[in-house]
């Protein structure tokens, strides 16, 4: 039986090593950009007409309302691309959009997730999640000031307004994980069980 290796270069150089990337509750993003982004590319060695098929029928299987989250489809190029969203439960959030673009030839194929945003409740307008590993450094040293405040001060009144103000600050920094760990695991779902149907077997380890 064939093994399927993911490109240990592509991921490896993108997640960990290159200056622009980062990871935080597993989720790849560029700390220039603040894009969030997850690329893999997989070796398969089978014909671009096969693996298409495999993950075609994947998509079928995946996402029953095919034809509103399919964009394009060709197979003559073997290029997919996939638009959906998925609900997020949260005060903040309500739910995220996300793209797939599937680029298949013989041998491999390359599954890139982006253009993700966000939709808040009561918003119509989805709006980019770019800036959100930024936002949460923002928080994150708003909480560690106002800790140093609360520290220093005596007055009741105004330490009861900075206690307020730090759980407001944590209450939006949990928001932006608990979005980010839902994004992770739907992107992982993706990347995997693509995998798993070009392989043909329910479970495969990556080198």
């Amino acid at each position: 039986m064939k093994r399927f290796l993911f490109s240990t270069t592509l991921i490896f150089s993108l997640h960990l090593f290159t200056p622009g990337f980062a990871q935080k509750p597993g989720l790849p993003y560029n700390r220039f950009t603040g894009e969030i982004t997850q690329t893999k590319t997989v070796q398969t060695g089978q014909s671009r007409d096969k693996t298409f098929s495999a993950i075609k029928g994947w998509i079928t299987k995946t996402y029953p309302n095919y034809r509103e989250v399919v964009r394009a489809e060709d197979m003559s190029s073997g290029h997919f691309i996939i638009q959906d969203r998925e609900p997020i439960v949260s005060e903040r959030f309500k739910s995220f959009s996300y793209r797939v673009t599937i680029d298949v030839k013989d041998g491999n194929y390359t599954c890139t997730i982006n253009n993700v945003k966000t939709l808040s409740p009561g918003s119509a307008t989805y709006m980019s999640a770019d800036m959100d590993f930024s936002n949460m450094g923002m928080y994150g040293q708003d909480i560690d000031d106002t800790s140093r405040q609360i520290s220093i001060t005596k007055n009741k009144k105004v330490l009861a307004k900075l206690y307020k103000k730090r759980r407001v600050l944590k209450s939006f920094l949990l928001d932006y994980n608990k979005s980010h760990n839902k994004m992770c695991l739907q992107f992982n779902m993706i990347q995997n069980g693509i995998l798993e149907a070009v392989s043909g077997v329910s479970s495969l380890a990556a080198n």
